[in-house]
């Protein structure tokens, strides 16, 4: 017996299967916390984090633009609650300038740089160009824009925005990073498996794996056994129309069915149009037994 859960956002799948295990005693609270969390529990946690901001780029920001905000010489912020007032002022501007025609969805995190300590920003948005021609208005030239196509770029990010050895949150054990409201959440299913728990990854059809993001093991701290992987939904191949008069602004094929109605239609009507010009008084037109004459007669009687 197991557990399944699965997260949809878009055409990708995140599947977690884990072992059943009980915590805690039945119909009672937690007690409150008096011990600091072990480095693995903590680890933990912020994998779970990591893997949330994940689905959300995913489902949000489909081809976007990583924007990291940096300062001219000479004013730079000194403190990072400074920093982060700066970016508050900026995606606030931003929203009020888009927000007549559009709604402004972002990723924003402040952080120090390694090297000379820098306070910096780090923001996820939508890939369009108009976005960045207004947030360089905002924000001025001091802007480096990556775009992201690969699907790999957004959990490398994601584990990044998460990370705490850059943040000034990490006495928490906590990166804090800002987000639209209008942000779509992942679709969530869970079930319980009467069955044992495979070793290999299971794909439904219609769906490929992606290699990269399977994770398979034991938890030791927590006691569970788990697997995780992604599914991405395969393109949907075109299909080929149907041989048959296509009427005007039709694209998807047709069925038989229609296809042989259209062409009833047409030949009963070179049919009549042909007696028009050509009576026969008195006769009644034959009947042939083969050839095209017998397919006229059977598909288009008088």
């Amino acid at each position: 017996m197991y557990i399944n859960k699965v997260q949809i956002a878009g055409d990708y799948v995140l599947v977690s299967n884990y072992t059943w295990r009980l915590f805690g005693a039945p119909h009672r609270r937690r007690n409150p916390k008096t011990k600091e969390t072990p480095k693995a529990m903590s680890d933990y946690n912020r994998k779970k984090r990591a893997e949330k901001l994940w689905l959300l780029m995913i489902l949000n920001f489909d081809k976007g633009y990583h924007v990291t905000l940096d300062y001219p010489k000479g004013k730079k912020p000194a403190t990072y609650e400074e920093a982060e007032k700066n970016l508050k002022k900026f995606l606030y501007a931003m929203s009020r300038k888009l927000k007549p025609e559009r709604a402004f969805k972002y990723i924003a995190i402040t952080e120090r740089g390694k090297k000379k300590a820098a306070l910096h920003h780090h923001l996820i948005m939508e890939g369009d160009p108009f976005l960045l021609k207004e947030a360089t208005e905002l924000w001025g030239r001091h802007m480096k824009i990556s775009p992201m196509y690969e699907e790999g770029a957004y959990e490398d990010l994601a584990a990044y925005f998460c990370k705490i050895e850059t943040k000034e949150e990490q006495t928490k054990g906590l990166s804090k990073y800002h987000r639209s409201r209008n942000l779509e959440k992942p679709i969530e299913r869970t079930r319980i498996v009467a069955l044992k728990l495979k070793d290999d990854p299971v794909v439904p059809k219609g769906y490929d794996l992606m290699e990269d993001t399977v994770r398979i093991g034991f938890n030791e701290h927590v006691g569970i056994r788990y697997q995780k992987y992604m599914i991405k939904k395969k393109p949907e191949k075109p299909k080929k129309p149907v041989f048959g008069f296509k009427q005007k602004g039709e694209q998807k094929g047709r069925s038989k069915f229609q296809v042989m109605e259209d062409v009833k239609k047409f030949l009963k009507g070179a049919i009549s149009d042909y007696r028009d010009l050509h009576p026969r008084k008195n006769k009644k037109p034959s009947k042939a037994k083969t050839g095209l004459g017998k397919i006229l007669h059977r598909w288009c009687p008088k």
